[in-house]
């Protein structure tokens, strides 16, 4: 009997730290398509994954029409599989498909299937033909192809698709090869005579990689063709997409010309009415105009719902709180103890980012965590976000940043409709009014401390409240200095607590707030005025509509 526990307890523990650690996973895929003269392709994907259940990997390509998918070849360490070509039989067992791959035929395209050979960590490499990918049109070469699946067993931590010229044609240029991506977040650029497109952090699981690729007439000679112009293949594939077109400059030179016909009469009422006070949404509020104070963080000091209320606040939306936002976060975390600073040089000018573990508590589907995912993966392996390497990676991954106050509206909404507090984006219902005011009152509590005669001993409690919600107003330097003033002994032991100056860092943090999101709102801005011509730049993250190849789903099964 202690020789059969024994046992069990070995099978056990043997199973135990791959059943606990393992997970289904895509860390990398990398594909090359390298095209012919006659439009065909040589498309190879290495995947690098970790499989946890199932018998074989695949991956559908439909939407098809007259291409063909053919020769497939998978490797494994320098093994070749056995090509079983179209009779590949699903119904079998996992030996049974080791070593072996095939192709399943299926409605509207084809299947590519091999045997993952064992559980645990893999690194494939499958190739295989497309005819007519770049199809002739009336008045160019193109394709609108999708190359990485949405919806995947696991959605890739990074993706990259290099497409490569062997037409012995002249080489690719920005001039002769337009670009655009679709999908996920990344960029798609003409480089060194090739495309590549690439995300810039680890993809949603129902996020794609579609890349639409126009040359100039006569680059290819292929075998299929499509009575359409460019222009019908590219309006499809833009439709709810992020890509700005040549009619949104002349919306914007429209409203540039409008704004400086506006009659006199209504830029004086504009002026008066924020001169007078009369400047909030008497929608959400019951009031344009509010003058008290509420001295506690509102809205069950709910961040992302506060800020969602300053964004839509203002009657003449005139103030973008987005720049505070990081900068507001980053101070919740140290005085929290998230991150501690760390002096850096011999006058301790500037300051560092140590990042410790205490992350549980935050919700991996929350807009914090979010930021936190993305502050830390700018640390590095250090875990040490120094001086300016978050306005960097910001640079580099402009368009994630820029969509982290989305994420963080979105969230302070969904509480808001939670609360019943929201009829509309901009109409309070009428228990939600009595709220909502709380958060004016209180950035007024705040502007306006000096000016409050009485004082509660429980605002001393609430001083990293102040702090925090000072970040997001734009004030926490002004709100650090009352504290100090009122409050030196306190004052002391929290910097004594987050380990530097409390002061400094709140100029650092509101400058890195800042730049970073500047950076990132500029960088985009440059990409998109040349976006939609094709010039390369941010991939969209919606349309790529009227796709070839791809389909949903892939990987183990």
């Amino acid at each position: 009997m202690m020789k059969f526990m024994r046992t069990v307890a070995t099978l056990i523990l043997s199973v135990l730290p791959f059943a606990v650690a393992a997970a289904q996973e895509i860390r990398d895929l990398d594909i090359t398509a390298v095209l012919s003269e006659d439009g065909s392709a040589r498309i190879t994907q290495v995947w690098d994954v970790t499989v946890v259940e199932g018998t074989e990997w695949y991956i559908p390509i439909g939407n098809l029409g007259k291409m063909t998918v053919s020769d497939l070849t998978v490797s494994e360490n320098g093994q070749r599989f056995i090509s079983e070509g179209t009779s590949w039989d699903v119904h079998r067992t996992i030996d049974e498909k080791r070593g072996r791959c095939g192709i399943v035929p299926t409605k509207d395209g084809v299947e590519i299937c091999w045997g993952q050979g064992s559980l645990g960590p893999h690194v494939w490499t499958a190739s295989f033909t497309v005819t007519g990918l770049v199809q002739k049109l009336n008045d160019a070469d193109a394709f609108n192809f999708m190359f990485v699946n949405p919806g995947l067993a696991a959605p890739p931590k990074h993706a990259k698709v290099t497409i490569v010229n062997n037409t012995g044609s002249e080489k690719w240029t920005s001039d002769n090869t337009k670009v655009w991506g679709f999908g996920t977040l990344g960029e798609i650029n003409v480089v060194d005579g090739s495309v590549v497109m690439e995300t810039e952090g680890p993809m949603g699981s129902g996020e794609s990689m579609i890349a639409m690729v126009r040359f100039d007439s006569g680059m290819f000679s292929p075998t299929l063709s499509r009575d359409m112009d460019f222009e019908t293949m590219k309006s499809t594939a833009m439709e709810g997409s992020q890509y700005e077109d040549d009619k949104g400059e002349w919306i914007l030179f429209l409203f540039a010309l409008l704004f400086f016909i506006i009659p006199i009469g209504a830029l004086v009422y504009v002026l008066i009415a924020s001169v007078l006070g009369y400047k909030y949404r008497k929608s959400l509020f019951g009031t344009s105009k509010i003058k008290g104070w509420f001295r506690e963080a509102p809205l069950d000091d709910n961040l992302p719902a506060s800020y969602y209320i300053l964004s839509k606040a203002g009657r003449f939306g005139t103030s973008d709180y987005s720049k505070n936002l990081i900068g507001a976060y980053f101070l919740k975390w140290l005085l929290e103890g998230r991150v501690r600073a760390q002096a850096e040089g011999k006058n301790g000018k500037r300051v560092n980012l140590v990042f410790t573990d205490s992350v549980a508590d935050i919700p991996e589907d929350s807009a914090e965590r979010t930021l936190y995912d993305m502050a830390l993966d700018a640390a590095g392996e250090n875990r040490i976000l120094e001086t300016d390497e978050f306005q960097k990676w910001s640079t580099k991954y402009a368009q994630r940043v820029m969509n982290f106050p989305k994420k963080v509206l979105a969230e302070g909404k969904s509480f808001l409709k939670r609360k019943n507090f929201l009829k509309t984006d901009t109409a309070a219902t009428p228990e939600g009014m009595a709220d909502l005011v709380h958060v004016v009152e209180f950035k007024n509590f705040l502007n306006d401390y000096t000016l409050i005669p009485e004082r509660s001993s429980s605002e001393v409690g609430l001083w990293k409240s102040y702090l925090i919600y000072g970040q997001i107003f734009g004030i926490a330097s002004k709100v650090a200095e009352e504290f100090k003033k009122l409050y030196p002994a306190e004052f002391a032991t929290v910097e004594q607590t987050i380990g530097a100056p409390l002061s400094r860092n709140i100029i650092v943090l509101d400058s890195l707030s800042r730049n970073s999101y500047t950076g990132a709102v500029n960088r985009v801005a440059g990409y998109k005025a040349g976006s939609f011509k094709g010039g390369g730049g941010h991939i969209s993250f919606g349309g790529g509509g009227g796709f070839s190849g791809g389909g949903f789903g892939g990987g183990s099964r």
